[in-house]
């Protein structure tokens, strides 16, 4: 199998944790050996100490009939086939490493310096990280994608989506395959394919799911991502692949191994409001732009009493409206973590075993709200004959989420914003949390309704008290999240004889979701509904079971004939998914309904919505395989899958008919050489290992709705009253996978006895048949679009890597390294033409042939306003505006279909094509999600017993979005501003970037434009930690083998020219909704201090 770049077996023997058990001689095959041998002989020394190495292993390169062991000067000589052209050398406390050797030479002296096994491996398969190197280092990390995005770096761009971790990170692997369908890796976890759900929502706003918080990075024994030759993974495998394996015996001593971490992460940044002081200047100029103002004030008999500006302090209001609030400190604060593991592993002659129990709890950032979460994972290997193992695993897994909504919602009329962060920020600082007295003259413990600031202008004005969300909000059974994870595994492992052997896997697992909202009574303003009526509390329900059952038969026959090495494998993979969902939501008219109690029922409810999914999806795959490796210089890889699916239409193009149904083929070729194996290649030189990759391989996208394929109805309810049915799907036939084709091109190298590693790789992926919705030409039953394969996607790029070791001594050992991604993303071919998707904006996401997925689509701007009258007369062409009048200002078209002029204050955008007026015409792209190159970089300094790890991470050239500052910075609503917001125009001849006051904007100076698009490069310590390995007595070391402590920081600093609060933001999965800032909550600094016992 390929991973990452190319990857054919090798027989690299198992190494036990550390390198600190003795070697043992090699177990030689039984069968006679006929290939003509010579003898060579070589010297082993320690790269630090420049010592030689006595008990060294030193074998053929996958063949271990073949093998010696260093005496104690670190000499051997040792008979080897006339074939020969690699060895494999390993030896406790250092790094195993390959070595090229002459072949048929016997007068030949091989040299092989070998490093501290503290540094990292340099063998890598394409990208893999041991327990010992990532995933057991002393971390604190929640969970597995916030370590690969510590990690990976180049391999994985894994971007975070906000500061509640637990939500995981949007992963890309090569660029974005995909404009519909799913754009991510598949995630497999020893062996079990596992359903993402990455398109369910939540029933909070700002929450997405993540399945790989399920399981505990203490767990993790090693990743793999394989970046191309995913052929065999068929129509799931065009993104790429993410393979986790956890630990598993190794040991029949027992082992145990417990830690302890605890820490806090600091309040993340926050925008920087207006104090009370700026924020009534704003709301008195912002007041005197709102029309029933204007007329009020033209009007003596009219008078709008607002009781923020009755400045006398005898006045019954004036303590309820003359406040100095900070509302973050009533929402935010320091959040404790503290996370606890065990493991235990051992076994005898009949089985190993590996049990592993981990509990962690913390305290998120926003009052109320936190995460735990329990794990159990017990992993066997059990001998039954000399010829039958199996393996089986259990694993059990419970999280627990109190949560509030987060973020800003993409449509804020419509409803309530129930937000604490958000609300946070808009709260007028004028006012107080909690209720005002009179009569003791002073606030009393209970919180303040909604607010009436601007009770004159109506209620739509109203703004909630965050801190009673907070406090009403949480509670049993009102905003939290449960889920329950729990898989069973059985793979029995029958072997023939040396050479084949049959293997079976089945799974079962089983996903369970629970999840509750309410909204509280108390502090939260009324909300029309339309259909429904005014509405004041909210509960809502949301329970989701998912099963999953796999089975995995291959036979898998291995042969050596001298210089050849011969393995296939064929199988059969049948896949059977089940999700089924409720969903209860219910409304609430009654004021006086209790917060502290509520009544969560249908019964007490006036208005209820039901709706809920009944999902089945099946696939089966027949797939081959065959490695052929010659003289360990030359190697092949062919593969072939062909896969049935319930998802692909009946009639499916492309596909080959057999057995009564569609099957998707996906083949594969994958070639290597070896130079450094080559004779005629100079041995014993600066360049110790240098390999270089190419293949072709198909693979697919099956993400579309389990039903596209299909004619389906839904039941409805009209008027909330009479329930019926409505179409819901046209269905297409015809409907299949994506197809994706990808070329690769890779070099690998390690040079300067071993100490500079470099890894380049190349690709080109091109995508089609994408899934897209196709537009009818007359509405079929309500319906205007149906689900088809049409329109193209290429992705071009890069991947370096570098790894040096500069340093290697006794007490002193460094090691630093890079790596940088790059990938052109470009549309290729559409099915209905190039077309705009609104994503927290109006029809603001492009997608056109030329152009890459995501790109925002809006107006350019000017580099300040209109500054004066004068200057706004000069910018259009000559017209009659809405008042008559003959001018030469800038226009557009108002709801009534008058020409209103841009003025002075008013934001100057660009007339691209010149015709004097600013509509859809004069829209242009203003900027690109994706960027120019990312990746990471990385030290780690040993000093005898400390250790020092550095880990940055960087993305360059990527623009964000900035929605959050496009609200915070409108200058159109009552809304607390951020204190950028004073510099706004006010007079004639100002220059300023921000536009004049106006309530509810209707020039459209905030419309979606290069104003809000800024540069999101930035470079980011994400993670700095010290260990230090405590001296053992030796009375102690019978039963204590090691004792560390340790102290993690992560996201220290970040430098960055982006304004918002993190630079690092998802604000979901889908791939056109990369690179906005929704207003989800940042990720804060975070501080870890533990200790670790090996027993």
């Amino acid at each position: 199998m390929t991973v990452g770049t190319m990857v054919f077996a090798q027989d690299v023997l198992d190494e036990e944790e550390g390198g600190t058990e003795t070697l043992k001689a090699p177990k030689r095959k039984t069968a006679a050996d006929t290939n003509p041998t010579i003898n060579i002989q070589g010297m082993v020394t320690d790269q630090a100490t420049k010592q030689p190495l006595a008990g060294v292993r030193l074998q053929v390169l996958n063949d271990n009939r073949y093998a010696a062991m260093t005496d104690a000067n670190g000499k051997f000589t040792m008979k080897v086939p006339t074939f020969a052209t690699a060895l494999f050398v390993q030896a406790p406390n250092h790094l195993s490493q390959q070595v090229a050797i002459i072949a048929n030479d016997e007068k030949q002296m091989v040299k092989i310096t070998m490093l501290s096994d503290v540094f990292s491996p340099m063998y890598e398969n394409g990208t893999e990280y041991t327990a010992k190197n990532s995933f057991a280092s002393n971390g604190n990390g929640l969970t597995i994608d916030e370590e690969l995005g510590i990690k990976l770096g180049a391999d994985v761009r894994a971007i975070m989506h906000s500061g509640n971790i637990e939500q995981g990170a949007a992963m890309f692997i090569r660029g974005i395959n995909s404009i519909n369908a799913n754009a991510q890796p598949l995630v497999i976890i020893d062996g079990v394919e596992i359903d993402m759900q990455r398109n369910r929502a939540s029933i909070h706003q700002g929450d997405i799911f993540n399945m790989l918080t399920t399981i505990s990075p203490e767990d993790i024994d090693k990743v793999t991502v394989v970046k191309n030759a995913t052929a065999l993974y068929g129509a799931r495998g065009a993104n790429g692949v993410i393979l986790i394996d956890t630990k598993r015996g190794h040991s029949m001593a027992t082992r145990i191994d417990a830690k302890i971490g605890v820490g806090t992460t600091l309040i993340p940044s926050t925008p920087t409001m207006m104090n009370a002081s700026q924020y009534r200047s704003f709301a008195v100029e912002q007041l005197g732009t709102i029309k029933e103002v204007q007329e009020a004030n033209a009007n003596a008999n009219v008078q709008l009493d607002f009781k923020f500006l009755n400045d006398n302090p005898e006045g019954y209001y004036y303590h309820m409206y003359h406040n100095d609030t900070d509302w973050k400190d009533y929402v935010y604060r320091n959040a404790l973590t503290h996370n606890y593991s065990i493991n235990v592993q051992g076994g005898d002659d009949v089985g190993m075993y590996n049990l592993s129990v981990a509990y962690i709890q913390t305290m998120k950032n926003v009052k109320e709200s936190s995460f735990d979460r329990v794990n159990v994972r017990f992993n066997t290997d059990i001998s039954l004959l000399s010829n039958f193992t199996t393996k089986f695993d259990m694993s059990f897994s419970r999280t627990n989420t109190n949560l509030f909504d987060d973020g800003i919602a993409e449509d804020l009329t419509s409803g309530t914003v129930t937000s604490p962060t958000f609300l946070s920020w808009i709260k007028s600082p004028l006012l107080y949390p909690y209720q005002y007295n009179k009569n003791i003259n002073g606030f009393t413990s209970l919180l303040s309704e909604a607010d009436d600031l601007y009770a004159p202008l109506g209620s739509t004005n109203s703004i909630a008290n965050p801190l009673a969300i907070i406090q009403n909000g949480s509670g049993e059974r009102k905003n939290r999240n449960e889920n329950t994870f729990f898989n069973v595994a059985l793979q029995p492992t029958y072997e023939f004889n040396s050479n084949l052997k049959l293997t079976s896997l089945f799974s079962y697992y089983l996903n369970r979701n629970s999840q509750a909202y309410y909204r509280p009574n108390l502090g939260l303003p009324s909300f029309y509904i339309e259909g429904l009526g005014t509405v004041y509390s909210k509960t809502a329900s949301l329970f989701a079971k998912e099963t999953n059952i796999i089975s995995n038969t291959h036979i898998d026959w291995q042969k050596k004939y001298g210089a050849h090495d011969v393995a296939v494998t064929g199988g059969f993979r049948f896949t059977y998914f089940s999700y089924d969902s409720a969903d209860l939501a219910t409304q609430y008219s009654n004021k006086g309904e209790s917060d502290k109690n509520p009544q969560l029922g249908v019964s007490q409810s006036d208005f209820v919505e039901i709706k809920g999914a009944d999902d089945v999806w099946k696939n089966m795959q027949w797939y081959a395989s065959g490695d052929y490796n010659y003289m360990n210089k030359y190697f092949a890889t062919v593969s072939l899958l062909a896969e049935a699916n319930s998802r692909f239409g009946e009639n499916a193009s492309g596909a080959v008919k057999a057995f009564g149904t569609k099957w998707a083929i996906f083949p594969s070729v994958q070639l290597g050489w070896v130079i450094t194996n080559e004779k005629w290649f100079p041995k014993n030189s600066d360049i110790n290992y240098l390999r270089i990759n190419a293949g072709f391989d198909m693979s697919g996208n099956d993400d579309i709705s389990n039903y596209a394929a299909r004619t389906s109805f839904s039941a409805v309810r009209y008027n909330y009253t009479e329930i019926g049915m409505q179409l819901t799907n046209v269905g297409n036939d015809e409907i299949k996978w994506e197809t994706t084709k990808k070329w690769n091109f890779g070099v690998q190298a390690n040079m300067l006895d071993n100490r500079l590693g470099v890894n380049f790789n190349y690709f080109i992926h091109n995508t089609d048949d994408l899934l897209t919705l196709k537009t009818f030409t007359t509405p079929v039953g309500g319906i205007n679009n149906y689900w088809s394969n049409d329109g193209s996607v290429r992705n071009t790029g890069y991947e370096l890597a570098l790894t040096g070791k500069p340093v290697s001594t006794k007490d002193w050992k460094l090691e630093v390294g890079a790596s940088i991604g790059h990938y052109k993303n470009e549309v290729t071919a559409l099915a209905n033409g190039d077309y705009a998707t609104s994503v927290y904006g109006d029809k603001n996401i492009l997608t056109a042939v030329g152009h890459s997925v995501g790109e925002f689509y809006g107006y350019q701007t000017a580099n300040h306003v209109f500054a004066s009258t004068v200057e706004a007369a000069a910018a259009g062409k000559e017209h009659v505006n809405s008042e008559g009048k003959t001018t030469t200002n800038l226009y557009m078209i108002d709801e009534a279909g008058h020409k209103v002029d841009f003025v002075a204050g008013d934001t100057h955008f660009i007339d691209q094509n010149g015709d004097g007026e600013i509509n859809e015409q004069d829209k242009v792209i203003i900027g690109n999600p994706n960027p120019d190159v990312y990746g990471n970089i990385f030290a780690t300094l040993n000093w005898k017993r400390f250790t020092l790890n550095v880990g940055f991470n960087y993305s360059i050239g990527n623009d964000i979005y900035n929605y959050k500052r496009s609200i915070l910075n409108s200058g159109s609503t009552l809304y607390n501003q951020q204190v950028a917001e004073i510099a706004h125009w006010r007079y004639e001849g100002q220059i300023t970037e921000l536009p004049r006051l106006c309530y509810g904007d209707p020039m459209g100076n905030n419309r979606f434009s290069d104003r809000w698009i800024e540069d999101g490069s930035y470079l980011r310590l994400k993670t700095l930690s010290l260990t230090y390995q405590i001296p053992i007595p030796e009375s102690w070391q019978s039963w204590l083998q090691g004792l560390s402590v340790w102290g993690e920081c992560r996201n220290l600093f970040t430098i960055t020219r982006y304004t918002g609060d993190d630079p690092e933001l998802s604000v979901s999965n889908h791939q056109l909704y990369q690179g906005i800032d929704g207003g989800n909550i940042a990720q804060g600094r975070s501080f870890t201090f533990g200790v670790k016992v090996n027993l």
